[in-house]
């Protein structure tokens, strides 16, 4: 884009602006247009401030009048504590922040002439509207140490004058090195842990904490200033120690009210040292209704960790659910990356540790139990009764795997265990899905349920366009093109299911929904008139969750155990 050619008159425009203010004030001289490179307009100029000639050049951006031209100074100089690095762009009164197509540049180039002007006569910097966020201020360190209230409250424990040994956790993600304080004294006795640690496989370093002086926490640039810094205040004996040392070291210098972390490496008496920028890593306010917190104590069965499953898992991970036992026999392909929650780092590993692990990252302090059994499949009925007896122990039963069998076996423990169950499943070719919560002696029970909504599609009078021929997720049309349902058509299932999961887990006395089972249309097919029709279906009355007793069982209890216990039960 080429902003004065598609708006030749602005350009003449700004030029003559620029040519007005210099013939006003005598201040701004030598003006010299030109094209800088990419085509970008350009003005040099020089600008006089108490008899100093200061080069600068004013620039236009490709998006010019949307965002505002910068001001750099053409000698690659710092000029102004305002400026974006050594040689970079000043920071003016106009910024991204505050920015109107109406203001020109020249009205840019008095902005520097004042803030040039204010600093040349006062000698001090000038006063700053700009407020830089920690975002900003941070991007450039490569190396971060994190730390929270909590990590600081550990640190606080550390009485003045005193050292304490720690443990540090380091990872590598995206190409920053990430440390956060693990414990504060032995690994076997700490006085402090970090609840909330990164997961994965991080790097252990071994850490001191010294409690220095209020205000006497500084950055050092090697470590002859960290020695001299310990040695002023009465940690000589740990100034020799680390220079003696030969292993990496993280030093964590804390005053009370600053923070500064160098790390030591390098060979015995010839130590380097390299700072750490710290990172507060937490986030003020409540971020989740307070109804959640009943969601700590909740444990959730999730039967199938693919594509439904893997998403529904994570967004209750997120929303604060305390524990997970997570079921499914199968292996993550390359070829499920398209629609599941896991990515490249989890393929050829089973999809319930991998996902068990995903979590864990999640919400690191969650509780989570995988196994990877077939519900369903060729396995001994040993292992298929431990993981129905996991299963039967969680509140909330969520089969995501769309298979009947597996349906059977989760409805069968939902109704005799009387646990609620969710369920969704993914119409093919991203039509939309069906989701569904059962609430015992409430709503039906899940065979009954699955029966009222087969009923109910069959009332529409519309059949499903399914040759039969189609895949999960997937259907083919009449021309034998496939349609798929992408991961966005999946997520938006997922995501319903998740509602419903939190609403059962959050509001057991009482539910935001009316209806317990939901019809959600991505496309106008089937029976949708519309992309994001929604079709509540009415289940009806409860009906037996528990067994009721019939006529003639317990004689015949009775005679089932004098059967098989013979003399020691009167059947009488």
């Amino acid at each position: 884009m080429i902003w004065w050619a598609d708006q030749p008159t602005r350009a003449q425009s700004e030029r003559n602006a620029i040519g007005h203010l210099a013939n006003r004030n005598e201040w701004l001289v030598n003006v010299t247009w030109r094209l800088a490179a990419n085509l970008q307009l350009a003005a040099d100029i020089d600008i006089e401030i108490d008899g100093r000639m200061i080069p600068l050049t004013l620039v236009y951006p490709d998006y010019f009048p949307d965002t505002p031209p910068s001001v750099l100074p053409r000698d690659g100089v710092r000029l102004s504590g305002h400026q974006y690095g050594a040689a970079g762009e000043l920071c003016l009164e106009h910024r991204p922040d505050n920015w109107t197509p109406g203001i020109t540049g020249a009205m840019m180039i008095e902005s520097a002439h004042r803030l040039l002007s204010f600093e040349q006569e006062t000698g001090q910097p000038a006063p700053s509207d700009h407020r830089d966020l920690p975002s900003q201020r941070s991007r450039s360190a490569s190396l971060r140490f994190l730390y929270s209230r909590e990590s600081w409250a550990g640190m606080s424990m550390v009485e003045e004058g005193q050292s304490a040994g720690a443990e540090l956790q380091e990872h590598d993600a995206a190409g920053f090195y990430v440390a956060q304080l693990s414990h504060i004294g032995p690994a076997d006795g700490p006085v402090w842990s970090e609840r909330r640690k990164r997961g994965g496989d991080p790097r252990k370093l071994r850490a001191v904490i010294v409690r220095l002086p209020a205000g006497a926490s500084r950055r050092c640039k090697n470590f002859n200033e960290l020695e001299v810094l310990l040695q002023t205040h009465g940690f000589a004996t740990l100034a020799t120690d680390l220079s003696n040392a030969s292993d990496w070291v993280g030093v964590i210098l804390f005053d009370g009210s600053n923070l500064h972390v160098p790390m030591l490496f390098g060979g015995s008496g010839s130590r380097s040292l390299i700072s750490y920028d710290a990172v507060f890593a937490e986030i003020d306010g409540v971020r989740l209704d307070p109804e959640y917190a009943l969601l700590r104590g909740a444990k959730v069965a999730v039967v199938g960790c693919g594509s439904v499953g893997s998403k529904v898992a994570v967004q209750l991970a997120r929303s604060g659910v305390g524990s997970f036992v997570l079921v499914d026999g199968d292996v993550l392909a390359s070829g499920n990356l398209v629609r599941n929650e896991l990515d490249w780092r989890a393929v050829g590993i089973h999809k319930a540790p991998a996902l068990g692990a995903r979590l864990k990252e999640v919400s690191s302090d969650c509780a989570v139990s995988t196994r990877t059994t077939v519900m369903g499949g060729q396995e001994s009925s040993g292992t298929i009764s431990a993981t129905m007896s996991a299963i039967e122990e969680c509140d909330l039963i969520i089969d995501a795997t769309a298979d009947a069998g597996v349906f059977n076996l989760c409805a069968a423990i939902a109704r005799r265990a009387e646990r609620a169950m969710c369920w969704a499943q993914v119409f093919g070719g991203g039509a939309g899905g069906v989701v569904v919560r059962l609430r015992p002696k409430v709503d039906p029970t899940p065979l009954t349920a699955r029966q009222r909504i087969e009923g109910w599609y069959a009332e529409q009078g519309v059949e499903w366009p399914d040759d039969g021929s189609s895949q999960p997720y997937a259907e083919t049309s009449g021309a034998g093109v496939p349609l798929i349902a992408d991961d966005a058509d999946v997520s938006v299932i997922a995501s319903h299911l998740s509602r419903l999961a939190i609403d059962l887990l959050a509001r057991p006395g009482a539910t935001i929904f009316p209806y317990s089972a939901y019809l959600i249309g991505l496309a106008e097919r089937w029976i949708f008139t519309a992309p994001f029709d929604v079709r509540p279906i009415d289940l009806g009355e409860s009906d037996a969750w528990t067994a009721e007793p019939k006529p003639g069982d317990v004689d015949a209890l009775k005679q089932l155990l004098a059967d098989l216990l013979p003399g020691k039960i009167d059947a009488g």
